[in-house]
């Protein structure tokens, strides 16, 4: 088993010299059987002892093969030598292999350290790890989750107070956080499906065209004894054949088309736990996959036009002129074919005007805050009580004021432990004068720490009272600022400000409110508003800050002169993660955003295959019917006349299509429910506008082969056969 802190953070290597400058990377705090449990040894040196857990012995570093090759050159003496981390000296003791990649949410990790426990750690409050172990041979997830369900009623019952409410469970490290990306990828395999069943029933249909076509050769060839079953085979030979050449095409236009996504668009809301979703390669697993489907493909459009080459007539192709008896059924058959393709499509179509509309309503909310022309970056700060205890620099949020907020055209900076859209964490209290909760019910909210100008610099209204001064230090009274939603939970009928809660129970500090604040979406834009206090960092540090620049111009010019202000007076404690905050919304919506657009791709592909497969039977019909159709004219029928009947036709199919497409979208779109905000699975005006669009292509693309037929001479269609 092996105990790991669930949100790692910064750690900052210092400058040697002219040869490395001072960065910050990510990193991990583990136990010494993290390695071993993984089942993954290091390329070079070892891994952590069990001794070096120990808080004044976990002064060892081990780093990923990327961070040692792009630093350290790859040197290989590196291991035993010491490196300055956080302005220690820290041992180099392993480089785990290139292959070994452990991103857990918030990035991939560049090296880790002992956990070394802190006075935070032990305290009975905190419960910032995560276990991961590997299951005996025979046992199963289900017997490990009983016996440790049974572990913690035991630990429940030890400690009411501190574990009151509080259980564990198990769950397979393969699904772990992911939850909401195998609803996504499933709608998108959906969605995939669909349009491959489009793309082979077009493909089907051409087929039964070309085999039309090739009827006399089919009949000439049994009449000299060719089987059945030989036929058939030829066809789906054929059939295969075209479909592994597609599959090939595809694999490369996949491999094209990938990397134009990730050069294109952020996905850091689509990141799998362990690993970045750009880092899953095209292996020989996804070459097995793509030639089982292309041989699975090539059979089911290929089975439709062999059956009915075996089932054909064979006296009727040779007669001079002669019309197969099967034609009717031939039609009929490719007519079905097309209100299938045109049901698929509207499935496809309704999925994306879904998704479209919901993206919609979500960037119609307000975030709560003004994200335009302000520039975030992180640090990371000494902190010897990582989350409770006083900051670790007192003078921080003033440093910023004195160094930042002098630069040209900066007009405020301040600095908050969790940037809106980028995590939260929570903390519980008592309300003051209110009956104190029992144990395990307290109540809570998420909690930050902010320096002095964080509201102003993000655009968040004071609604009441003031935001921090540089004089709400730890020798005066501690105090909080909280949002609306707070507010109106805990004191609804009553001005907030100056109302005071105990953090942590009855007998932690007393802090007073002095502000509410206006609500923002920390979560994200489709999740409602939470109750949320910020305490001064002058008051309770945090190990992470996220320093927030409000500039008069494009924050990306001021990169570098606030990374210089900041190296004034923290040489040896860079920034980094620059990022501007119009971005941070955007990507908020990544979750969403990223099937929106895929679906939107697809929905076009199914849209143009579903208009070239009812304009090719609308062609082929008119091939088939062209001396009828000179009769007709011949008769008198004129020009609007033969294009009603082409068009009539068709149409009619592609009706019965589209009702099976709306009662098939009314299952199939609920796959989506979890990713739609403030749209329902089965809006009406998507599913009408779809269902517009959809006839509306069907009918040009029935109208354009059936003009031309309108256009036959009647003498050179009577000559025709």
């Amino acid at each position: 088993m092996a105990i790991l802190d669930s949100a790692g953070r910064g750690y900052n290597l210092s400058a040697s010299g002219d040869k490395h400058e001072a960065e910050q990377v990510s990193g991990l705090r583990v136990s010494a059987e993290f390695f071993s449990v993984l089942g993954v040894k290091p390329l070079l040196g070892r891994t952590f002892l069990r001794e070096e857990e120990t808080l004044g012995r976990d002064q060892e570093v081990v780093l990923s093969y990327g961070l040692w090759k792009r630093r350290y050159g790859g040197d290989p003496s590196l291991v035993g030598r010491t490196i300055r981390v956080d302005g220690a000296d820290f041992t180099v003791v392993g480089v785990m292999p290139r292959d070994f990649e452990w991103q857990f949410w918030s990035g991939q990790r560049q090296l880790w350290v002992p956990v070394g426990y802190t006075k935070t750690d032990l305290s009975r409050g905190d419960n910032s790890f995560i276990l991961i172990a590997r299951l005996k041979p025979g046992v199963s997830v289900a017997q490990a989750r009983a016996e440790m369900e049974a572990v913690a009623g035991s630990v429940q019952r030890q400690y009411p107070k501190e574990n009151a409410n509080m259980g564990a469970t198990v769950q397979p490290l393969a699904d772990f956080g992911m939850e909401g990306l195998r609803t996504t990828m499933l709608a998108l395999l959906a969605a995939v499906a669909f349009v491959l069943l489009i793309a082979c029933v077009n493909v089907a249909n051409l087929l039964l065209a070309r085999g039309a076509v090739r009827q006399k050769e089919f009949a000439i060839r049994r009449a000299l004894g060719a089987g059945g079953f030989r036929i058939v085979r030829q066809l789906l030979t054929e059939s295969v054949m075209l479909a592994l050449a597609g599959g090939a095409a595809g694999l490369l236009l996949a491999a094209w088309s990938i990397k134009l996504l990730f050069l294109f668009f952020k996905l850091d809301a689509l990141q799998l736990p362990m690993r970045p979703l750009d880092s899953i390669p095209m292996d020989g697993r996804v070459l097995i996959v793509a030639f089982l489907v292309s041989c699975l493909t090539g059979v089911l459009f290929g089975i439709a036009p062999a059956l009915s080459a075996w089932r054909g007539d064979v006296n009727e192709p040779l007669k001079e002129g002669g019309r197969s008896a099967s034609t009717s059924s031939r039609n009929s058959l490719r007519h079905v074919l097309v209100a299938s393709e045109v049901a698929l499509a509207l499935i496809v179509l309704c999925g994306a005007g879904l998704m479209i509309k919901s993206m919609t309503r979500l960037l119609g909310v307000d975030p709560g805050l003004k994200p335009k022309n302000v520039l975030g970056m992180s640090i990371s700060v000494p902190q010897e009580e990582i989350y409770n205890g006083p900051p670790g620099l007192p003078r921080f949020c003033q440093d910023l004021e004195e160094h930042v907020a002098a630069i040209p055209g900066v007009l405020s900076v301040g600095a908050v432990a969790h940037l809106p859209f980028e995590g939260d964490a929570g903390r519980g209290f008592q309300v003051e004068g209110q009956p104190p909760a029992d144990p395990g019910r307290m109540p809570g909210a998420d909690y930050s720490v902010a320096c002095p100008n964080y509201f102003r610099t993000m655009g968040i209204p004071i609604l009441k009272g003031r935001e921090f001064t540089q004089r709400d230090t730890l020798n005066a009274p501690g105090v909080i600022v909280i949002n609306q939603t707070m507010a109106h939970k805990f004191w609804p009928k009553e001005d907030a400000v100056g109302r005071a809660i105990l953090l942590g129970g009855t007998d932690g500090p007393r802090l007073t409110v002095v502000g509410v604040a206006g609500d923002v979406h920390n979560i994200g834009l489709d999740v409602p508003v939470r109750e949320q206090f910020f305490r001064p960092y002058m008051q309770a540090g945090w190990p992470v800050m996220s320093i927030v620049v409000h500039t008069a111009s494009a924050p990306a010019t001021f990169i570098a002169p606030a990374k210089k202000a900041v190296a004034d007076f923290l040489p040896e404690r860079p920034v980094s993660g620059f990022e501007n905050m119009e971005d941070v919304v955007r990507n908020s919506t990544g979750s969403r955003r990223f099937p929106m657009l895929l679906l939107s791709l697809f929905s076009a592909v199914a849209l143009v295959l579903a208009a070239v497969g009812v304009a090719g039977v609308v062609s082929h019909s008119v091939a088939q019917r062209t001396h009828e159709i000179g009769i007709r004219m011949a008769l008198g029928a004129g020009t609007l006349d033969v294009l009603r009947l082409m068009v009539n036709i068709n149409m009619a199919w592609v009706l019965a299509g589209l009702a099976a497409g709306v009662a098939g979208s009314a299952g199939l779109t609920q796959l989506l429910t979890d990713l739609l905000y403030d749209v329902r699975p089965l809006d009406p005006i998507v599913l009408g506008a779809v269902s517009l669009l959809l006839a509306a292509v069907a009918l040009l693309a029935s109208y354009l082969p059936a003009r031309r037929a309108a256009k036959i001479d009647p003498i050179a269609a009577l000559r025709c056969e």
